[in-house]
């Protein structure tokens, strides 16, 4: 949702409505049952379906239910999430950071991974995940990254899994899940209808933190994951911490594992609707920023 001015939002409850309340944040997750109502002079702006084909312009008055304008969907695309990955939290493994769990489009693939304190050296292998069979390896030091040659050829809708070696003996194999990070290559069809939804995209009249989350979250439809997070991370470095943006932030590195960056976003999305007095985003930031400390927990200290 995006929005401008004065504009109500009366949540279903079992029993029938909580009472109106204004809306004060972009990103909202909704369900057809709730209810809208835009004040004279304000506007409203929806984005419907778990395909994001649709944007409802609310109309003034109300209140009128999300389902006049998006159909009887039960929730919208942003409130729905997929399983969350344990992980990306213990210092003294040079677990992946990029990309992981992730679709990627085009090339070339930049590899990256936790710096181990103390760690000069890191042997990098590429593995193809369906046989585990070795294609690419390379001994890499004083750096956390380095890029996928382009002889490298990798097949769209292949998996591929990267596996780091510090020269202390630690690897990211230790990760918590790391035997479900494994990236592929957007196919040509994903990446058509890809640009087809973005075409269709509002722009003009927006507020930037809408069109990032809107960017953000086309790109998660396509499991474009380290693309959605790089462009939410862009917004917060120009424009500073957004409340919306920090929580989808929080939402998009618990699902590819990086449990550490999710609790601080969702800690700094948490102080932030806290000073707000946004209960409902504190209470979300708050869930989220529990959650993601137990499963990076498990990942080791």
């Amino acid at each position: 949702m995006d929005f401008q001015g004065a504009v109500l939002l009366q949540r279903k409850q079992p029993q029938g409505w909580s009472p109106s309340q204004a809306v004060r944040r972009r990103g909202l997750a909704l369900v057809s049952q709730d209810r809208l109502e835009v004040k004279l002079g304000s506007e409203a702006l929806v984005r419907c379906s778990s395909q994001g084909r649709r944007l409802w312009t609310v109309e003034s008055g109300g209140p009128f239910p999300v389902s006049r304008g998006c159909g009887a969907e039960t929730v919208l695309r942003q409130a729905l999430r997929t399983e969350e990955l344990p992980g990306g939290g213990n210092p003294r493994i040079p677990y992946l950071i990029s990309p992981r769990a992730t679709s990627w489009r085009g090339t070339p693939v930049l590899l990256r991974w936790n710096p181990v304190q103390g760690v000069r050296g890191y042997q990098v292998w590429l593995l193809r995940q369906r046989d585990q069979r070795l294609l690419w390896g390379v001994q890499v030091e004083n750096t956390n990254s380095t890029l996928l040659p382009a002889g490298v050829s990798l097949i769209p809708g292949e998996h591929y899994r990267v596996v780091v070696e510090a020269d202390d003996g630690s690897s990211s194999v230790l990760d918590s899940g790391a035997e479900r990070q494994s990236f592929r290559l957007a196919t040509a069809a994903e990446l058509s209808a890809l640009e087809r939804q973005r075409s269709r995209m509002p722009r003009a009249g927006l507020d930037p933190e809408a069109v990032a989350l809107l960017e953000a979250d086309l790109l998660s439809q396509y499991d474009l994951l380290d693309e959605a997070i790089a462009t939410l991370e862009r917004h917060l470095s120009r424009e500073g911490p957004r409340l919306g943006v920090l929580l989808e932030l929080g939402h998009l590195y618990g699902r590819i594992g990086l449990n550490k960056r999710s609790v601080e976003r969702f800690r700094e999305a948490a102080s932030l609707a806290s000073a707000g007095d946004i209960q409902e985003a504190l209470a979300e930031a708050q869930a989220g920023a529990l959650a993601a400390s137990q499963r990076w927990r498990r990942s080791g200290p």
